[in-house]
């Protein structure tokens, strides 16, 4: 493939915590988006649209939520945080697919992170469909 989305052009890594898990259902995958680095994506599926044919905001809060606690595990140097705080604008739908949140980390503190995770709609030239941010208490401190 020459030029196109990086993404694409690699084999992807599909989440996987246990054959009856709810996160394992949703059918996530790791990416690299070719803009923001380490990403999740989704592809639109009949299971997991709404009725009018776009990811359902609940499953896109999944979503938003893994991509974040993955970029805030990477910033914070362990798995011992949680999500303290989480607040979704929803901007437009996921039309085309997959919808891919990519993430950055706005503060490390001593007992918390922030981050800002973004949905785009990667098959329609990476259309933004939500804003997320985020925080996370440190447990180790």
């Amino acid at each position: 493939m020459i030029g196109g989305d990086v993404a694409q052009q690699q084999r992807p890594e599909l989440i996987d915590v246990g054959p009856t898990h709810v996160l394992t259902a949703m059918q996530m995958r790791r990416v690299i988006d070719p803009e923001a680095g380490p990403a999740l994506e989704m592809e639109l599926r009949d299971d997991v649209v709404n009725p009018h044919g776009s990811l359902h905001g609940g499953l896109m809060g999944a979503l938003i939520e893994c991509g974040a606690a993955g970029c805030a595990v990477g910033a914070g140097g362990s798995e011992n945080i949680v999500a303290s705080d989480m607040l979704i604008r929803f901007l437009s739908v996921v039309k085309v697919g997959p919808a891919r949140a990519v993430s950055r980390v706005i503060r490390t503190g001593r007992r918390s992170i922030v981050v800002q995770c973004d949905v785009i709609d990667a098959g329609d030239n990476r259309k933004l469909v939500a804003s997320a941010t985020l925080s996370y208490a440190r447990l180790d401190t």
